[in-house]
C-alpha cells in the first residue's frame, strides 16, 4: 500500500510541476522546475580578497603582482567568524530559496581543500586554498554551508571562475586597463583546462551543487584560441557536456561561454532586461556597488529598491540573485543583514505573489507597478497607490471569483468591468508603503483579452 501511495504522490507532484512550467512562455526542462519556481536567491562573494576589503577585483584593479598578492593578502585571510547557520537563516528570513557561493573567484584562491596539484601559489610549494594557505584551519566552510542549506530546505549552489589570475598557466593582463588573463602557451592552456575539469569534478563529487554558476569567460571567442582569447565556444560546449555526464540534474548557467546560447539559463548582470528574454534568465545584483566586501562602499540600495527590483524581474519572467559580501573575518555586514530582514518582512506577507509566478499576461506595464500571475491568480503589485483609489486593470478572458488585498484576503474589494477595464475600489491608504498587492482570483491561468 505504501508503495502505491508513494507512486501516486510522485504523479501528483509531477502534474503540479508541469502545470507551473506550462505557465511560462517557453518550455521549462524538468530539472529547472524548482529553480524557475524559486525566483529569489542569495549570491555570496567570499574569498581572500575579503581580507583586503577593497572588493573582489582588487588583484586586477590595484595592479598587484601574484607573489605580493598571495603573500600580503591571501595568507592573512581568516574567516573565523563565518557562520553558515546565521547566513542561511538570513537567506531564509529574506525569503530566498537557493544560495550560490564562490568556490573559486578570479584570484584563483580555492575555498575548499582541492587536491589538484597545479593550483598552488607562485612558489609551487603550497596549495593555494583556504585550508592549506591561511591560518584558518581545517574547517570546510563550503560543506558547512551545504549542510545548513539542506537543514533549511534551501538549494545549495556553487560559483566557479573559468579564468584564474593566480594559476601558473596565466598572467593577469594589466595592459591598457585590461582585466582579463593571457594564456602562456597552448600546452599551458591544455593542462589548465584538464585541471580545471578535475577541480570541478571534486566540487561535484564532494558537494553535489544544484547549480554550477560560471563566470570569468571574457577570454572567449567563437573559433580558434589565441593567448588573450584562449577560451572558445567549443570549450564551453565540451565543459557543459562533461559536467552533465557527471550530474545530469545539475543546472549550469550560460557563462560556460556566454552569448552563444549555451547553458541552461541566461544571466544578465547588474541590469534588469526591459522585456522578457527568449529563455529562462536570472539577473545577479549587488546591494551596494561591489560583490566582494569593500570597507569603503556604504552606498547600499534601499529596501524599497531591492523589493521593486525583485518584483520587476519576476514580472518579466526572471530570477533575482541578490549578493552579499561577508567581511574578511566571515561575518555579515550589519547593513546587509538589516536589508535582508526587512525584505523578509515584506516577503512573509506577499511572497506568494513571487514564488511560482510567471510573467505579466499584458503587453504593457502599468504606471503604478507590475503584474505577476499563476494558476487561478493575477497579482497586481502596486508601487504607487492611485490617488483616486481606483485600480484599473485590463480585462481578462477569465471569470473572476474574487478580488482582495493580499494582506486581507477575507474582505473582498468591490469592482466593476467597463470599457475593457477591471476597475477595483481601493481603501484610502496603501497597506504597505513599498509594495501593496491586489489579488484577482480567476478561473484558470490569467489571460488577457488584448491579443
Amino acid at each position: 500500500m505504501k508503495k502505491y501511495a508513494v507512486i501516486l504522490i510522485g504523479v501528483v507532484l509531477t502534474i503540479c510541476s508541469s502545470l507551473n512550467r506550462a505557465n511560462a512562455q517557453y518550455q521549462i526542462p524538468s530539472k529547472l522546475a524548482w529553480w524557475y519556481e524559486a525566483r529569489f536567491g542569495m549570491f555570496i562573494h567570499l574569498g581572500s580578497y575579503s581580507y583586503l576589503g577593497h572588493g573582489e577585483w582588487a588583484f586586477s584593479i590595484e595592479n598587484w603582482k601574484k607573489a605580493d598578492y598571495q603573500e600580503k593578502v591571501s595568507t592573512h585571510f581568516n574567516p573565523e567568524k563565518f557562520d553558515a547557520n546565521e547566513i542561511v537563516q538570513l537567506a531564509k528570513i529574506a525569503g530566498m530559496k537557493y544560495i550560490v557561493i564562490t568556490a573559486k573567484h578570479h584570484e584563483g584562491f580555492s575555498m575548499w581543500n582541492t587536491k589538484v596539484k597545479s593550483f598552488k601559489d607562485v612558489t609551487g610549494k603550497k596549495m593555494y586554498s583556504l585550508p592549506r594557505y591561511t591560518p584558518f584551519g581545517k574547517r570546510d566552510v563550503i560543506m558547512e554551508l551545504k549542510k545548513a542549506c539542506e537543514a533549511n530546505d534551501i538549494k545549495f549552489c556553487l560559483y566557479y571562475s573559468i579564468l584564474d589570475w593566480g594559476h601558473s598557466s596565466q598572467e593577469i593582463n594589466h595592459i591598457d586597463g585590461g582585466t582579463f588573463s593571457t594564456m602562456k602557451s597552448e600546452s599551458a592552456r591544455t593542462v589548465y583546462i584538464r585541471d580545471m575539469k578535475a577541480q570541478l569534478k571534486e566540487l561535484i563529487k564532494r558537494y553535489h551543487p544544484a547549480v554550477l554558476w560560471f563566470d570569468g569567460d571574457w577570454t572567449r571567442k567563437a573559433d580558434s584560441p589565441t593567448p588573450e582569447k584562449w577560451w572558445t565556444k567549443a570549450d564551453g560546449i565540451d565543459l557543459y557536456n562533461y559536467l552533465i555526464k557527471l550530474d545530469p540534474d545539475m543546472i549550469i548557467n550560460e557563462r560556460v561561454a556566454r552569448n552563444f546560447g549555451l547553458g541552461d539559463f541566461e544571466c544578465p548582470e547588474q541590469e534588469v532586461p526591459k522585456t522578457p528574454r527568449g529563455r529562462q534568465w536570472e539577473t545577479c545584483q549587488t546591494m551596494n556597488k561591489t560583490w566582494g566586501y569593500n570597507e569603503n562602499d556604504h552606498d547600499y540600495k534601499s529596501v524599497q529598491t531591492l523589493i521593486h527590483e525583485l518584483v520587476k524581474v519576476v514580472s518579466r519572467d526572471g530570477n533575482y540573485l541578490l549578493n552579499i559580501g561577508p567581511k574578511g573575518d566571515g561575518s555579515v555586514p550589519s547593513e546587509t543583514a538589516d536589508s535582508l530582514r526587512r525584505m523578509g518582512d515584506w516577503m512573509k506577507i506577499y511572497g506568494s505573489g513571487i514564488y511560482g509566478t510567471t510573467r505579466s499576461p499584458f503587453k504593457t506595464e502599468p504606471e503604478w507597478g507590475f503584474y505577476t500571475k499563476k494558476e487561478g491568480k493575477l497579482f497586481a503589485h502596486i508601487f504607487s497607490w492611485p490617488q483616486n483609489r481606483v485600480l484599473s486593470i485590463p480585462a481578462l478572458k477569465n471569470s473572476i471569483r474574487k478580488i482582495y488585498l493580499m494582506n486581507d484576503p477575507e474582505n473582498a474589494l468591490d469592482y466593476t468591468i467597463e470599457d475593457g477595464k477591471i476597475k477595483v475600489s481601493l481603501p484610502e491608504n496603501a497597506p504597505d508603503k513599498i509594495n501593496s498587492v491586489v489579488v484577482v482570483e480567476v478561473e484558470g491561468l490569467p489571460e488577457t483579452t488584448d491579443i
